[in-house]
């Protein structure tokens, strides 16, 4: 359903949220061996939401990833629609270009509120409820 850059950036913001602080930072290193996710590609994901706001990062002996309160209040979906370039729910299940309400494909009808639905529970889950620990690092 979701690209691979947006569910590394999950299993990264997981982590970050459940294992660092301002005072304590977390390496990207450290991230990707942790998830077994390769490095320069994690790096580039952590970066970018970096840049965006998403994360703060501090550089130096002393640096690495945190979140700050505001950031964990921020949307997943707002993370996947910024890494995808696009609402995943808002496509086409079968990848037509043109599917919409006036002009729905053949299965379009029936899976537009399971589509809905599961985009408005998405939209609710904040970064800070990805410091559960799901007991899976």
């Amino acid at each position: 359903m979701f690209a691979n850059t947006s569910k590394y950036a999950l299993k990264a913001l997981h982590y970050i949220a459940v294992h660092s602080s301002e005072e304590q930072r977390v390496l990207a290193k450290d991230v990707a061996l942790a998830l077994e996710l390769q490095k320069p590609f994690l790096s580039k994901i952590l970066n970018q939401l970096s840049s965006k706001d998403f994360i703060q990062s501090v550089k130096g002996p002393y640096g690495g990833f945190y979140l700050t309160k505001e950031q964990k209040d921020r949307s997943v979906m707002d993370i996947i629609v910024e890494l995808e370039g696009r609402d995943s729910f808002s496509q086409c299940i079968l990848n037509f270009e043109n599917c919409n309400e006036l002009n729905p494909c053949p299965i379009h009808k029936l899976v537009a509120f399971e589509k809905e639905s599961l985009h408005t529970a998405i939209q609710n889950v904040r970064i800070a409820d990805l410091q559960e620990n799901l007991n899976y690092l």
